[in-house]
């Protein structure tokens, strides 16, 4: 019995289709090729400019995401020194309820 990977490796349509299936931008390039060979001048542009947004749309990397990247990286780091403070005071807590553990008297038997 072959495994899928194994499969994939006799069968490379197979394996351009299952790729093109998952991969929107993919999709969204040959879209751009099509258009490029069957519609004339103004009405070509602005399919193509309107394709590529989507693909900026959908590509991470993308400098439209980059700037809420930053953002969001900038509240990850204020959240973790504020992890970090309350590590710090959590710990100082910890000692003084363990020092006055010690300090305790233990209860008589009776």
């Amino acid at each position: 019995m072959k495994t899928f990977k194994e499969y994939i490796k006799e069968h490379p349509n197979l394996r351009t289709r299952i790729v093109k299936a998952i991969n929107p931008m993919d999709k969204l390039r040959d879209k751009m090729d099509d258009l490029k060979k069957k519609l004339p001048g103004a009405m070509k542009d602005k399919a193509i400019n309107k394709l590529k947004d989507k693909i900026d749309a959908i590509n991470p990397l993308s400098p439209i995401h980059a700037v809420g990247n930053k953002q969001i990286d900038k509240n990850i780091s204020k959240l973790r020194d504020k992890k970090k403070v309350l590590t710090t005071k959590a710990k100082g807590i910890g000692a003084k309820i363990d020092s006055l553990k010690a300090k305790k008297t233990p209860k008589k038997k009776t």
